[in-house]
């Protein structure tokens, strides 16, 4: 179990960077659409890290895996695609864009969907 607990709390905490930088882009002085791609973009690539991660960390005693620490096995990869694409990248971009709304709207920003 302990070494399983990284990996819970990457899962659960999946949407605390999210959340924070969409806060946080907010308050930059940049046009919408400008500010929009760079949410995307780092939602997009957040995923990706999250993914990348998560795969270093699958263990190499699963069953049907090598001695190679590198090695993963398909159906364990296939199952964090699963994850990652059904509920990372979905809750990630909800809690950025939340963040970025609530603090938008605060700050009574235009295009911030008020």
């Amino acid at each position: 179990m302990p070494d399983r607990l990284p990996s819970l709390l990457l899962l659960v905490g999946c949407w605390i960077p999210p959340a924070l930088v969409g806060r946080a882009a907010a308050a930059l002085v940049l046009r919408p659409a400008v500010r929009y791609a760079a949410l995307t973009t780092f939602v997009l690539g957040w995923s990706a890290a999250w993914f990348l991660v998560n795969r270093i960390a699958i263990p190499p005693y699963l069953p049907g895996a090598t001695e190679d620490p590198a090695y993963a096995p398909p159906e364990a990869v296939a199952g964090l695609t699963v994850v990652t694409a059904a509920l990372v990248l979905p809750g990630s971009a909800i809690a950025c864009w939340l963040a970025f709304r609530s603090r938008a709207r605060r700050l009574r920003l235009p295009g911030a969907g008020v």
